[in-house]
């Protein structure tokens, strides 16, 4: 069996040799594996820090002759040595070809490619002498300007045996973030659908530039006219309030750098935001700031929020306010007291039982009044009569 493996490795050098371009730096396509690539690009977050990843996911199948033959006759004395010959055989060719690409690409740039893989290692060996290898890349975009752009764009190699060939793959499929604008695609894909774009035989990455969400968000914010009703739950303590954005419809990065402008500016305690005719509505309730006092006849309460920006018409239910410096919306809420209209009922009969009494004080004295003045008048008739009877 070893004559056999011997005589194959002779065979392949002789082959490989045969098979080396006159001139490589003509890159022809490898004829190795046939390739199919799958990136899908996703933002996560890397030492507190939000990135945009690449999740490539590559499918290789061993299509040379002479290498699959060499496999095959060792699957048969060593199955197990086998699969770690062709582990290794496409971890060097695809993975370690790639990484250096990726490098390369990024020279003279302050940009280092970082490539996080699975805890099992990236390739995974499947059958019939094909692999996946998975792995992500970061930093798949880069801001530039109003756009987020691929910086490994171009052709990639594929060094073999000493030679350079281009990295030919098959087909190409690129997963965009859902919701981001598409400003650039070169060359143009072969077919796209949504957010998927799909190339079919080359060996490069395509130019990737899609709108940078800030701008869009920016763009949204001046396009739209903006009002917002809010009012305040003295019981609970919280405000509601119902926030409209009309004039230019908003995708998913833009609704969520939305929502995240409220809750950066107020403590939000539930948010929502959904589509409406030619833009966005936006329903939360808040915990604010509040201050309580009391006069003889009202409660009273103070609450302050911050508004996330500048509103074409604030309407507070309920209530006055004033807006103050950074979007402070100061709102005044006045309840009627009822608890002292018993003291008012009591007051009212006070006053009555005593102007009763009073009344009754003035009508004896002007009654005493009267008999003191008809007194002397008796008397005297009187007196004369006792004068005459001697």
């Amino acid at each position: 069996m070893r004559k056999v493996v011997s005589s194959l490795l002779v065979l392949m050098v002789m082959l490989t040799i045969a098979v080396i371009p006159v001139k490589a730096q003509a890159l022809q396509p490898q004829n190795v594996f046939e390739v199919s690539m799958v990136i899908r690009v996703y933002q996560t977050q890397i030492n507190g820090s939000l990135t945009w990843a690449g999740a490539f996911n590559i499918y290789v199948k061993l299509i040379n002759p002479v290498y699959r033959g060499y496999f095959n006759e060792l699957a048969k004395e060593n199955k197990t040595k086998a699969e770690k010959e062709f582990h290794n055989f496409v971890y060097n060719l695809v993975y370690d070809n790639l990484k250096k690409d990726f490098n390369s690409k990024l020279q003279g740039t302050n940009l280092t490619a970082v490539v996080y893989v699975p805890s099992v290692g990236p390739v995974r060996v499947l059958q019939n002498w094909s692999a996946v290898v998975s792995f992500s890349l970061v930093p798949f975009f880069v801001p530039q300007g109003h756009y987020l752009t691929c910086p490994f764009y171009g052709p990639y190699e594929f060094v073999f045996n000493g030679k350079v060939y281009g990295f030919y793959w098959k087909r190409l499929t690129l997963i965009l973030p859902q919701g981001y604008e598409i400003y650039s695609l070169a060359p143009k894909p072969s077919d796209m659908s949504g957010n998927v774009a799909i190339w079919e035989n080359g060996d490069y990455l395509p130019i990737v530039q899609v709108y940078n969400p800030v701008y869009l968000f920016d763009v949204f914010i001046n396009a739209t006219q903006k009002s917002i009703s809010l009012a305040f739950d003295p019981n609970q303590g919280y405000v509601q309030f119902n926030a409209t954005f009309v004039g230019m419809n908003a995708t998913q990065p833009v609704t969520e750098l939305l929502l995240d402008a409220f809750r950066s500016r107020m403590k939000v305690l539930s948010i929502s935001a959904k589509r409406i005719k030619n833009g966005v509505e936006v329903i939360g309730v808040v915990s604010p700031k509040v201050a309580y006092k009391e006069t003889r006849t009202e409660k009273i309460w103070i609450v302050v929020v911050k508004l996330p920006g500048s509103f074409n018409k604030i309407d507070v239910k309920g209530g006055t306010y004033q807006v103050g410096p950074d979007g402070t919306l100061v709102m005044t809420f006045k309840e009627k007291k009822t608890d002292y209209l018993p003291y008012v009922g009591i007051t009212v009969g006070g006053l009555a039982v005593l102007g009763f009494f009073l009344w009754r004080k003035r009508s004896k004295n002007r009654s005493e009044m009267k008999g003191e003045e008809e007194s002397p008048e008796g008397k005297g008739d009187n007196m004369e009569g006792e004068e005459d009877e001697p």
